[in-house]
């Protein structure tokens, strides 16, 4: 949005080669878990018929995936010689707690899209069951069901954590306690707003967290008090100056956008303009699709099984996303 207009984010949908757009059309983005709620409700103004795909996965199983997959593959280093310290400092920075905090994610582009906008379900369906799992998106946007999913699509591991970095290394003890201690509370009211579907979760947690050492304890505590605070004043810092600059960026698309006939308080008069065509081109309303949370699937129009409605869930990534 800094760097560039909405007709630009509209070219990453038309079809390649002057093919007619598909019916359905959608991104992925884990960050997209992060948005203030001002960020969501900006994008649904802009797009009010999103479909949304919210998959979640255990949260210490993501805190750790996301850690190991920034050290060894971001920065390139040898993740088994990086130690516990270094990993709890890593988890506890904001960027990964607010991604394990899919309460927060849920009532944001809940409060923005309506409940009925968003759908959930969960990244263990997806590994062991991606069928059921991809039919339940499918149900979601509208298209037709059941499709059987390729064989070759449910053996396909997309940008999995372990094959990007070349490590196995399993979560040390210490890691593990404290992302149990520090996301047991958030996990617990996902728990009651998702009416007890994550349960389990929330039991193996606390029996993580009831095996706490007076060791882990002191190192939560400097960490918290003391490690993490230059991390926490910087990133506060650096996302209020960021705010002010998305805000006055919106101001400027506002206003370049009036300027072709809308009113300049009327943020749907953008969608009016670029945005639309992304719905104008196959004649009709029809939906997008938008996939917040790191793991899901593309689904590619190469079989006669496969249905136009079907044929291009996701614009990123391909067959099976598995960031295991």
């Amino acid at each position: 949005m800094l760097q560039h207009d909405l007709d630009w984010y509209e070219t990453h949908f038309e079809p390649p080669d002057g093919d007619k757009p598909k019916p359905v059309r959608g991104e992925i983005a884990p960050e997209y878990t992060r948005l203030k709620a001002w960020h969501v409700n900006r994008i649904a103004n802009l797009l009010p018929e999103l479909r949304i795909i919210l998959t979640v996965r255990h949260p210490i199983d993501r805190g750790w995936s996301q850690a190991v997959l920034e050290f060894g593959y971001l920065r390139g280093r040898n993740v088994g010689k990086v130690s516990s310290m270094d990993f709890v400092r890593q988890v506890e920075r904001a960027r990964n707690r607010l991604s394990s905090d899919y309460r927060r994610t849920i009532k944001i582009w809940s409060n923005a899209f309506g409940r009925d906008a968003l759908h959930i379900d969960f990244f263990d369906r997806l590994r062991d069951d991606p069928e059921t799992y991809v039919n339940g998106v499918l149900r979601h946007i509208g298209a037709a069901t059941p499709w059987p999913l390729p064989e070759k699509f449910m053996k396909t591991k997309v940008h999995a954590t372990n094959r990007l970095i070349g490590d196995n290394r399993e979560i040390p003890e210490a890691v593990q306690w404290y992302i149990a201690d520090r996301l047991l509370e958030p996990t617990e009211r996902l728990n009651d707003l998702l009416e007890g579907r994550v349960s389990s979760w929330v039991d193996e947690m606390r029996t993580i967290r009831g095996k706490g050492r007076l060791s882990w304890r002191i190192l939560r505590e400097v960490n918290r008090t003391v490690l993490s605070v230059p991390e926490r004043l910087a990133y506060e810092t650096y996302h209020a100056v960021l705010d002010v600059r998305l805000w006055w960026r919106w101001r400027q698309l506002v206003r370049a956008y009036a300027s072709d006939g809308g009113h300049p308080g009327d943020c749907r008069m953008i969608a009016q303009t670029g945005i639309s065509r992304l719905r104008q081109d196959y004649g009709g309303p029809g939906r997008s699709v938008f996939c917040s949370a790191g793991m899901t699937s593309r689904i590619e129009n190469r079989g006669p099984g496969i249905t136009e409605r079907q044929s291009q869930i996701i614009n990123q990534g391909s067959a099976i996303s598995n960031r295991a």
